[in-house]
């Protein structure tokens, strides 16, 4: 009996390490749930449901849980606004026209494209320089300002004459008159056998 003996134990001792592996692997995947939801979202209510859910159903509750978890974890969310935010700040940054809304470089004094004026050099480095600047920051020079020039009274003058436009030829046709019709007609002063 004693190989029974020994058989009935080694079973409740196969069982006892199956059932202990079997928790370890449930608590395993509990933590790894929690850490794992964390990672993918600050709310509270989902992250509850998603540990309740493995906690509950145990390994159908954990692969339900990879089906539903949330694609993207914070950490790649941040990387993606700030690649986001890096592109709009470079957009932003590039200068542009204010007449044709055209690119242009940061040190361009005209604009290539439609001709206006930028920017003013400085009359003593030669730089380019933003119009609301009182002096140059290159150079240190004091940027006279030239006032603007006063308008000139409009003298009234006439708008150019228009040419006057050339008369169309006549679209009528000539039609000779009608024929006069037989009581119309005057008498004549020779009429047979009168």
């Amino acid at each position: 009996m004693s190989l029974l003996d020994n058989w009935q134990d080694l079973a409740v001792v196969a069982v006892v390490a199956l059932a202990a592996y079997g928790l370890v692997l449930w608590i395993a995947a509990l933590v790894w749930t929690y850490r794992d939801v964390q990672e993918r979202t600050r709310d509270q209510a989902t992250q509850a449901i998603s540990v309740l859910l493995v906690l509950a159903f145990n390994f159908p509750g954990l692969l339900l849980y990879m089906v539903l978890r949330p694609k993207s974890t914070l950490a790649e969310l941040y990387d993606r606004q700030l690649e986001a935010e890096a592109l709009l700040h470079e957009i932003q940054e590039q200068a542009t026209c204010p007449s044709c809304r055209r690119k242009v470089e940061q040190d361009f004094v005209a604009c290539p494209y439609c001709r206006s004026t930028l920017r003013v050099a400085c009359e003593e480095c030669g730089r380019a320089l933003m119009s609301p600047w009182v002096l140059c920051p290159y150079c240190g020079t004091n940027r006279v300002t030239a006032a603007p020039p006063k308008p000139e009274p409009a003298a009234t003058v006439a708008p150019p004459a228009m040419p006057a436009r050339p008369k169309p030829g006549s679209t009528a046709r000539y039609t000779p008159p009608a024929s006069q019709s037989p009581a119309a007609a005057p008498p004549s002063s020779a009429e047979p056998g009168a």
